[in-house]
């Protein structure tokens, strides 16, 4: 067996064994752009805070220890201080100012410069090309953040009740096109999900979508397949689709691709 499997087992092991709920630091510390944070879980997850998107939102990249596992282009960061060597997953989540403060603590710092690498790593990282070790790993990992980025984005609607959102009620033209999605081998749907650069939210009218705040005003297609859902300038980076999206795996097959 290769030292990449034996460390994916760890990992995948490693997650079950541990917590989803992480502990809460003994001293808050208020995030920054550029710090590296860790989360006190079981297994420990660190991340980069990339930008603030909203107030008190930020967007965050995730970085690990595990480098094997990771694409052979991933940005690396040493941090002698704590003894650590960091890579960065081509993966993005929010995180509200609260659960930051509450459950991380800073570990390091990168530059704008590295910031900027970082960004581009992710938007122009095609996940699909890469091999069944790195792909695998990437799942679980984003699987593990799911939960507190819902945490955050939830947490984030709750304190914003007039933020901006598009409506978008599918016509029944789009709603023929997804019906050739569907699928009865579907043994489960996650109410939650993410995308390469999008976190999606099941609900009873249909699909709600977040979307990076660097799209904003930027033309983007976001489709299931060959069914168009939108395509158009982005004016907001929270979208609610009013349709039937039952037995459709999502995660798999919508995608939004900038024009």
């Amino acid at each position: 067996m290769s030292i990449r499997i034996e460390l994916l087992k760890a990992y995948e092991v490693s997650i079950k064994e541990g917590t989803h709920v992480p502990a809460r630091v003994q001293e808050s510390t208020p995030p920054q752009v550029g710090q590296i944070r860790e989360v006190w879980s079981v297994p420990v997850e660190r991340f980069v805070i990339v930008e603030e998107a909203g107030e008190g939102l930020y967007f965050t990249v995730p970085l690990t220890s595990y480098l094997q596992l990771l694409p052979p282009n991933a940005p690396l960061y040493e941090l002698s201080s704590a003894g650590l060597r960091l890579g960065a997953l081509p993966l993005w989540d929010y995180l509200r100012a609260e659960f930051i403060e509450k459950y991380t603590n800073p570990i390091g710092r990168i530059s704008p410069q590295e910031l900027e690498r970082i960004r581009k790593y992710v938007n122009s990282t095609d996940r699909s090309c890469l091999d069944y070790v790195v792909r695998r790993f990437i799942r679980l990992n984003s699987k593990r953040w799911a939960r507190w980025t819902m945490y955050s984005l939830i947490s984030h609607a709750d304190m914003a009740e007039e933020q901006s959102v598009t409506i978008i009620e599918l016509t029944q033209d789009i709603q023929s096109k997804l019906s050739t999605y569907k699928t009865h081998a579907l043994a489960a749907e996650n109410r939650y999900f993410k995308g390469k650069n999008f976190f999606g939210v099941r609900t009873e009218e249909g699909l709600r979508l977040y979307l990076p705040s660097e799209l904003i005003g930027r033309k983007v297609r976001i489709a299931v397949g060959d069914a168009v859902l939108f395509e158009g300038e982005l004016q907001d980076t929270r979208i609610e689709f009013v349709g039937d999206f039952q037995s459709i795996n999502l995660e798999e097959v919508l995608r939004v691709v900038e024009l």
